[in-house]
């Protein structure tokens, strides 16, 4: 095993200097800490964390006694329990019971042996105060099962889930129904099967066999009672690992004698066939219990129960027609991630009511060309609007939605805040419900960011630290020290600082709104006038240019070009919208663990996404309007941000599945709140017409790029047609 000592002479340098350099200590030149980190290498030689650690006086550890890995709800929580520790720089252990009280209290003491600062556990000690207090590890917190003294507990509504899934059972009339479940000796179990018992007492018609088993003889058990029941219409169980067994073993060999498998589960976020789920939220769970034990100080304000209340069975076909409803929706929508997925979950709505969903994708300027003759050619009952054209196009070319259902605003509170004024209200009527809202948000190569090498030229360059950019000076600068590293430090695995994204006048009038934001919070004065040619103008137009020898050019024409270049590896950072940025992670890309966000320079992120709206000449508005309410609530909103898209629904966010492959996402709820990007002020209710302002923006600045006009000129030019073409 290699040594600090070897490593020092394969480098040339003195092992104080490996230390420095492995530690991230001392005035070392950026060619010696290169020379190191490719000795350590060659030499696959690895830092002990925990003895670093230790050596502070604190392991930072955290142990986590789980039943098993195998079923999903324990691993649910365990990724979201670990992923949310990590953050705090804290990392864990997971230690494996089995349900074995005599293995439990073993893994007690490894956690002791390890100095875990706190443990996490599903108990399955009938007595467990004494082991865990003997173990003198003061933050304990109990999941699920309840232990029967004073303990800081999370877990769900056992008794409700009972109760629910008892009516659920007695309103489809099932007769012969199994019920699989752990040991009563688990507080959960015992809850759920008293509530579940209770209800199935005041239905004669049931016959109810219960099946008490565990991970070990589930299959046994599962098997025999196959061959011993004539017949089973329905099984219930309050695991989703007993589900998957159950379904194994009665597809494989009692295939002809089909029944529902009812049971409680995790959340999920794409739609299941093989269960009904009744779903309990796990990664919220987890996220929640990293909180508390990270955050917690105090311990006399341990000792608290949180019961988290259940999502329950989610209704993926909950729609509600006419008796006769449309044969056929024609939905038009903009080339994205969500407009794959709303391609693939529209089958599950036309399974459920016969109505095909023809969605038809076009660019931008070809849908702003539609919007404008829809009256005339009436092709679509529902347009996917950017969210800047809301205003423009609502009484001219879409259905109020108010008038179609009077109860339509019901639909926000399931909404992130803010986002009804931002995509869907104008003049105090409801026009649209947002399916992709997103927010532009900086993107920026981690590794590079973290790099000891790079930051010690950097720090050498400019007498600082490299930093994510607060500002667009900040950016610029180092967005020109990353185009001109490879000239300074050898194998640097990029080419240019950023991209810009401005094939066209829309996206080229963005990149310079981004700037301008940065500096104002709205476009109008105090007067309530757009100003554009005045000292921040000038100011936002120069931050601009000054970037573009940093970028690999002009031709970037959309945001998954972008998104796509930075996939690629070749820039350190870029800024695009949260609805493309799924882009990053495709199968070609180069930095999938490698990726580092944060809130766009500046601190006043544009919004983008936008919004499904009825077209003014659809013949079926009440069917367009169920659909559009179908695809942007729960549990459809969730499994369009699982594959890609991104969600209105605050649920979605809740989720560990989703979150943990779009980290980002999380900030997009605060990027929606700080946002404040308003063209004219509030209470002047006229139509602003974003097109031809975006158009008449981006023309000047693509001429000042091509050097064409000075920044002077371009900007009294689209201060001079703004004036007269729009306000």
């Amino acid at each position: 095993m290699a040594t600090i000592l070897d490593v020092a002479k394969l480098a040339g340098v003195s092992q104080g200097t490996v230390s420095n350099v492995l530690n991230n200590k001392g005035n070392v030149s950026a060619k010696k800490i290169q020379a190191v980190e490719e000795a350590a290498r060659e030499l696959g030689f690895t830092i002990n964390e925990r003895a670093k650690m230790l050596r502070k006086g604190s392991t930072n550890l955290i142990s986590v006694i789980l039943p098993n890995l195998e079923f999903s709800h324990y691993r649910d929580f365990y990724n979201s329990f670990k992923l949310n520790v990590e953050k705090r720089r804290y990392s864990t252990e997971v230690l494996i019971s089995n349900d074995n009280p005599q293995t439990e209290i073993e893994l007690i003491q490894k956690a002791k042996s390890a100095m875990a600062e706190g443990i996490i556990t599903f108990t399955c000690l009938d007595e467990a105060e004494q082991e865990y207090k003997k173990s003198g590890i003061n933050k304990v917190i109990f999941i699920e099962r309840k232990p029967k003294f004073s303990a800081e507990y999370y877990g769900f509504e056992y008794d409700k889930a009972g109760e629910e899934l008892a009516h659920y059972i007695a309103e489809r009339k099932v007769h012969n129904l199994v019920l699989v479940t752990s040991s009563e000796n688990f507080s959960n179990e015992r809850v759920f099967i008293e509530a579940f018992r209770k209800v199935l007492e005041k239905t004669e018609a049931v016959v109810l066999t219960h099946v008490v088993t565990d991970a070990f003889r589930i299959s046994n058990s599962i098997l025999d009672i196959f061959i011993s029941s004539d017949k089973i219409d329905a099984i219930i169980t309050t695991s989703k690992g007993f589900a998957d067994k159950i379904h194994e073993i009665q597809s494989s060999m009692f295939s002809n004698r089909y029944c529902d498998i009812v049971t409680l589960s995790p959340v999920y976020s794409l739609p299941e066939k093989n269960f009904i789920k009744y779903e309990l939220n796990y990664s919220l769970l987890g996220k929640h219990v990293a909180d508390r034990i990270v955050e917690s100080v105090n311990q006399k304000s341990w000792g608290k129960e949180h019961i988290y209340k259940n999502d329950g069975i989610r209704r993926w076909n909950h729609i509600k027609l006419k008796e006769k409803q449309a044969k056929c929706l024609n939905v038009l929508t903009i080339d994205s991630p969500e407009a794959l997925a709303m391609k693939g979950l529209a089958q599950l709505y036309t399974e459920k009511t016969g109505t095909e969903i023809k969605v038809v994708v076009l660019s931008y300027d070809e849908i702003y060309e539609q919007l404008n003759s829809a009256n005339e050619m009436q092709l679509f009952d529902i347009f996917r609007i950017d969210m800047t054209w809301i205003s423009w196009f609502a009484d001219k070319t879409l259905r109020p939605l108010n008038e179609i259902d009077p109860e339509v605003g019901n639909v926000f509170e399931e909404y992130i805040p803010t986002l009804e004024k931002k995509y869907s209200i104008v003049n105090d009527m409801i026009y649209a419900l947002p399916t992709s809202p997103s927010s532009q948000m900086l993107f920026y190569r981690k590794d590079l960011f973290e790099n000891v090498a790079i930051q010690r030229v950097f720090s050498e360059k400019f007498g600082k630290k490299l930093k994510v950019p607060k500002n667009f000076v900040e950016y610029n600068q180092i967005a020109k020290f990353f185009t001109e590293l490879p000239n300074e430090l050898h194998d640097v695995p990029v080419k240019y600082g950023t991209t810009l994204t401005w094939g066209n006048t829309g996206v080229a009038a963005t990149e310079f709104l981004t700037r301008y934001f940065s500096h104002k919070k709205n476009l109008y004065n105090k007067e309530g006038k757009i100003v554009l040619n005045d000292e921040i103008g000038m100011i936002a137009m120069d931050e601009l240019m000054e970037i573009v020898p940093y970028t690999e050019g002009i031709q970037t024409s959309w945001w998954t070009t972008s998104a796509k270049a930075f996939a690629n590896g070749d820039v350190a950072m870029s800024i695009m919208f949260s609805n493309y940025a799924s882009e990053i992670l495709g199968s070609k890309s180069k930095i999938v663990d490698k990726i580092g966000f944060s809130m766009v320079p500046g601190g006043n992120p544009v919004l983008g996404g936008g919004a499904l709206a009825v077209a003014k000449t659809s013949k079926y508005p009440e069917d367009a309007l169920e659909f559009i309410k179908w695809v942007t609530k729960e549990p459809v909103a969730s499994a369009i941000a699982a594959l890609g898209g991104v969600s209105p629904c605050r649920k979605t966010y809740d989720k560990y599945d989703i979150i943990n492959t779009f980290p980002w996402l999380e900030l997009t709820k605060e990027c929606f709140a700080v946002s404040q990007t308003q063209r004219i002020p509030e209470g002047m209710n006229i139509p602003f017409d974003e097109r031809q302002f975006l158009k008449i923006l981006g023309m000047a600045v693509k001429g000042v790029a091509l050097g064409l006009m000075e920044k002077e000129e371009a900007l009294n030019q689209v201060q001079r047609m703004i004036e007269e073409e729009i306000l």
